[in-house]
């Protein structure tokens, strides 16, 4: 049985580089069903997560954004 993996694109509102990002990555990390996530610093909103949708979804992911005390939309990929 193969797993499918989903991508949604997180805008933070505020700018992020490397140093801001690093507690945020980690948290969404830890989520169970999160299999990457990234970052570039040059594109200094934007976060990208690939999960398993049978295990998360895009609104708990946002909601582990929110709860970091950022504010953030999802984009859809």
């Amino acid at each position: 049985m193969t797993t499918s993996h989903v991508k949604v694109l997180i805008h933070v509102n505020d700018a992020l580089d490397e140093d801001t990002s690093r507690p945020l990555l980690i948290c969404l990390r830890e989520i169970p069903g999160v299999t990457q996530v990234s970052f570039d610093p040059k594109l200094e909103h934007l976060v990208v997560v690939q999960y398993q949708p049978n295990t998360t979804s895009s609104k708990e992911l946002l909601e582990g954004v929110l709860k970091r005390g950022h504010q953030a939309q999802l984009i859809g990929l």
